[in-house]
């Protein structure tokens, strides 16, 4: 049987057409040389070099084997290169969940950081609510979500990423517009748009949690805030909303943020995976997830 050695070794005397510069090129002794290329050449049943005192020749039998040699070495050599990349996360693709929240600094920031370390790594992403990350991760349909509060469950792993403070997105019209900070309770008397509570619950909970904690209940108006936000029809509507403050970033026409001072809370994002998946892709977007906004975890 033909080695991979063996091609090695007759790559090296094809190219310098001299035993011991082509042994001296391997670091090994002569005679083995010699001994591995006459191997060769019993084994394939043909003569691949002349030999004289004076000078080594290809055959052309010899020839034809040499481009041969050449192309199952470099294909080896880029079947271990991709295997190594694969290994350490380097290749592949990846299929990421995000909030709605996450597009407007987040997500943007996270997916620039992962693409100048990983640059073939392809990444695939869609919006998505977060009571539909976890089923879509145990059934496979994406690796790893990028979740404001997300949803808990056992046989997940999370990680925090960002801590954002909280705005007040409401009109222009909105007698507190302009205002840098306001406590959350001046909003007590305002409507508050919020999603229906089975498309996040814990974000839901929280958000009602932190009125109740300001001292009243909220007014919830039915309509959906992400949908008015997509439609451009927030500002026509009496009410007000609550988001993380890089939604700032982003308000469309007719519509003002306002930084909520009082309660102090922040809304937290975290990195969503399955606990038993450590495949080499995944395990390098959290790294950068994790790292991109405390460079002291990286």
């Amino acid at each position: 049987m033909i080695e991979l050695r063996h091609l090695r070794y007759f790559v090296a005397v094809a190219e310098e057409l001299n035993f011991s510069r082509a042994a001296d090129r391997l670091h090994m002794a002569q005679p083995p040389l010699s001994a591995a290329i006459r191997q060769l050449e019993q084994q394939l049943g043909a003569e691949l070099l002349l030999r004289t005192t004076r000078e080594v020749r290809l055959t052309e039998a010899g020839r034809m084997f040499l481009d041969g040699a050449r192309r199952t070495l470099a294909e080896l050599e880029r079947a271990q290169s991709d295997a190594r990349r694969a290994a350490a996360g380097d290749t592949g693709r990846l299929r990421i969940a995000f909030s709605w929240s996450m597009r407007f600094e987040t997500l943007p920031a996270l997916g620039q950081a992962f693409r100048a370390s990983h640059p073939d790594v392809e990444l695939l992403t869609e919006e998505m609510w977060n009571a539909r990350m976890l089923p879509s991760l145990r059934s496979g349909a994406i690796d790893a979500a990028v979740a404001l509060c997300p949803e808990i469950a056992a046989d997940f792993s999370y990680e925090p990423i960002r801590s954002e403070t909280l705005i007040a997105v409401a009109a222009d019209t909105h007698p507190l517009a302009g205002r840098e900070s306001a406590a959350l309770n001046a909003l007590a008397d305002d409507a508050f748009l919020m999603f229906p509570r089975e498309l996040g619950p814990r974000l839901y909970d929280f958000m009602v949690s932190l009125c109740r904690r300001a001292g009243f209940e909220p007014r919830i108006r039915h309509e959906s805030f992400h949908s008015g936000w997509e439609m451009q029809t927030l500002a026509d509507l009496p009410a007000i909303a609550l988001a993380p403050a890089s939604v700032a970033r982003g308000l469309p026409p007719g519509l003002s943020a306002v930084d909520i001072s009082e309660p102090p809370d922040r809304l937290e994002s975290c990195i969503v995976w399955r606990s038993d998946d450590d495949t080499p892709a995944t395990t390098a977007f959290r790294v950068v997830a994790t790292s991109l906004f405390n460079p002291a975890r990286a």
